[in-house]
């Protein structure tokens, strides 16, 4: 055994590799210590795991690519014409067999072929309903927790713009490796996997954003698959890889994941039209139309076999665009010209209602394309030779036949950990994209100035005193109810982001949610609603107790909560921010209008006067107006004359005073202790329910990829 290592300028070895048999293993410096690929003993060996999985006598599992099968694999999905229809089943892949080896393994076709479904399927990231068929791994079934262990690196770069490059690599291995791995060890490990992909010079560079300039395109999918490689996986899954880029940056990228293949990675991926010097790139190549496979083999041979049907390839034309030609029904692009030529001929001669008759014959046989070349290609020796290697796995295996088992998601550190590292990250997006917390804080100062300079001082008088008080109550209800429309984006603009890394095992999903609502309840609520509070109550002049103003404070940010609770569960059910914005403005609207200012709500109908108790605008009013306004007594002194008085003296015999008990018995306000808390609580029991059903709908969110 040869042992060759790679070392950077300080001695320090960056990749260590051991050649036996003729094979390439690659060892990391730390592989003495159980490995920093992510093993170090999570998944017990037993005699159903595929070989893949198996440890060698030092305990460490090996580093090698994985041969995946699959045998007659389809995908069927429901599909409703209109809303209203009887859904039908729809084919989307037909008798799927194919062998992916470790190299480049391909799986190209037109748009609507089936190329990501079936990337899907191999990855274990589909739903068992409307699976047929098996994928194996090493002649094995999959383990439960297959997309787990394995990397998938989807076609819209997913990744925090706000961090640097080398602070992405760092999250992934500080949540994808287990703690038993020094934080020294994984450091090593993010370094060697920048080396790995060049992105040595980039490393700490922000990725970017819309409002930060960062990396390039091919430097941030770069950082995408480098995410996935920080554990190592057997085989790694890509949707388009080239989707964004250049042609050059796109050839960079795909000579990139060859290295990766050379080293005894699997890598699989779809592509769609490739050029020629990334097409030279692959080793296996599988073409599918209409999910059908047309050739799946070595991507070498695929010219032979198409000339073998009666399709030549023209000299200096691209093999990807002319396989596409074929199975959209032209042989050559002279050909499709020609077509063309030939319709606008036709078109001066023939009427409309003919062409029309015609359009829908050229459809019907470009559809009858793909069938025709897919049964051209079970016919030849390439499909025979396929399956007479798939057979004897058939034999083997007593479970194929069977339903698909839905994949369970593992995870290689505690929740705790989780949440560690989840807020780190959160506190850094907050602080280095600080426009919606310092515009929040900023906003609130603003408002605060605002309001109390209307409202500056406001005396005790009974005429503008009470008016004033349930004027600036009711602006300050509304204010912390539509200001905490803002919560909105926290789910609905991480949504993918939250997706992937969930189903690939970052982190659980309390995690994620505990982690979230604790970095936006102190920057985003609990501090402006504080420095609102502080500057509005003293500059209003409201009742000059001290705890009249914490009761004040506590009834703003309980306020602020509960409207912030329902924009998260609202965020977590809705998908489009713009949809979700419509219903978390109607929600606010009704309970404005329910709220006790606009309408007295002891003149509203009982069948609809139930609902006041789900407006947290009334309870915000309830509860600034009881200690307010509870045993006060607004006075109106020299307002009440006398006729009788006699001539030359002082006509005022008196003055007008409103009491405060009174005043909160007319608007149905329960002033006492109870009904002061009673508002709290009110306010707490919404937050909850909606908080509790915000992490249900996170749970109930399909993390497929």
């Amino acid at each position: 055994m040869a042992e060759v290592q790679r070392h950077d300028g300080n001695g320090i070895v960056l990749l260590s590799m051991k050649e036996s048999g003729g094979e390439m293993a690659q060892v990391t410096p730390k592989d003495t210590n159980g490995g920093v690929d992510g093993a170090n003993g999570e998944v017990p060996p037993s005699s159903t795991s595929p070989t893949w999985l198996s440890r060698s006598g030092s305990g460490k599992r090996r580093d090698r690519g994985i041969t995946l099968t699959c045998h007659g694999v389809g995908y069927e999905v429901d599909v409703k014409a209109r809303a209203c229809a009887k859904a039908v089943k729809k084919q989307i892949l037909q008798n799927i067999n194919g062998i992916f080896k470790p190299g480049m393994n391909a799986i190209m076709g037109p748009t609507g072929g089936g190329k990501t479904t079936l990337l899907d399927v191999l990855a274990a990231r589909k739903e068992p309903e409307g699976l047929s068929g098996v994928v194996l791994a090493d002649g094995g079934p999959l383990p439960n927790n297959f997309k787990c262990m394995t990397g998938y690196v989807v076609q819209d770069d997913i990744i925090m713009g706000t961090l640097t490059v080398r602070e992405n690599l760092e999250f992934s291995a500080a949540l994808r490796l287990p703690t038993s791995i020094s934080h020294k060890e994984k450091k090593e490990r993010v370094r060697q996997v920048l080396v790995e992909l060049g992105l040595t010079q980039c490393a700490e560079t922000k990725v970017g954003t819309e409002m930060i300039r960062g990396v390039s395109g091919g430097e941030r999918k770069r950082t995408n698959i480098g995410m996935e490689l920080i554990t190592a996986p057997p085989v790694l899954f890509l949707d388009e890889p080239t989707t964004g880029l250049d042609a050059s940056t796109a050839n960079v990228v795909m000579m990139l994941l060859q290295r990766l293949s050379q080293r005894g990675k699997t890598i699989i991926f779809s592509i769609h039209q490739p050029r020629f010097s990334i097409f030279r790139l692959f080793d296996s190549l599988m073409l599918l139309a209409n999910g059908e496979v047309v050739y799946h083999g070595a991507s070498g041979q695929a010219l032979d076999y198409f000339q073998s049907i009666g399709h030549e390839c023209e000299l200096h034309n691209n093999p990807a665009d002319f396989f596409l030609d074929v199975i959209n029904g032209d042989s050559t692009a002279v050909a499709a010209v020609m077509q063309d030529i030939e319709k606008e001929e036709k078109m001066e001669e023939l009427s409309v209602e003919v062409l029309n008759e015609n359009n829908k014959k050229d459809i019907a046989n470009s559809e009858n394309d793909g069938a025709l070349l897919s049964q051209q290609y079970t016919k030849s020796r390439y499909y025979q030779e396929t399956m007479s290697q798939l057979e004897p796995l058939v034999e083997k295996q007593d479970t194929l036949g069977t339903k698909y088992t839905k994949q369970e998601v593992s995870y290689r550190t505690s929740f705790l950990h989780q949440c560690k590292v989840v807020i780190k990250r959160t506190l850094k997006n907050l602080v280095r994209n600080p426009q919606a917390s310092v515009a929040q804080v900023m906003l609130n100062i603003i408002f605060a100035l605002i309001i109390g300079i209307i409202y500056l001082q406001i005396d005790d008088s009974a005429s503008t005193g009470v008016q004033n008080r349930t004027g600036v109550i009711f602006f300050l209800a509304t204010n912390m109810v539509f200001g905490s429309t803002t919560a909105v984006t926290i789910f609905a603009n991480e949504r993918p982001i939250f997706v992937h890394e969930s189903a690939s095992g970052y982190y659980r999903v309390s995690t994620y949610f505990f982690s979230k609502i604790f970095c936006d309840v102190i920057p985003m609520r609990l501090i402006p609603v504080s420095i609102f509070g502080l500057i509005a109550y003293w500059m209003i002049g409201l009742r000059p107790e001290v705890g009249a103003f914490f009761f004040f404070l506590l009834t703003l940010f309980s306020t602020t909560m509960a409207a912030s609770s329902i924009a998260f569960a609202i965020s977590a059910t809705t998908p489009i921010f713009q949809v979700a914005q419509i219903f978390i403005t109607l929600a606010f609207i009704f309970m404005l209008l329910m709220g006790g200012f606009l309408v007295n709500l002891g003149s509203v109908g009982p069948w609809i006067n139930w609902l006041k108790y789900f407006s947290i605008v009334r309870y915000c009013i309830n509860g600034l107006t009881i200690p307010e306004f509870r045993d006060r007594q607004f006075c109106d002194a020299g307002n009440i004359t006398s006729t009788a008085a006699p001539v030359g003296e002082p006509n005022v015999v008196g003055s007008v005073c409103v009491s405060g008990n009174t005043y909160m018995t007319v608007q149905e306000i329960d002033y006492t202790l109870f009904g002061q808390w009673s508002n709290m609580l009110g306010l707490w029991g919404i937050m909850i329910i909606c908080l509790t059903l915000c992490y249900i709908q996170l749970r109930r969110i399909k993390k497929l990829k």
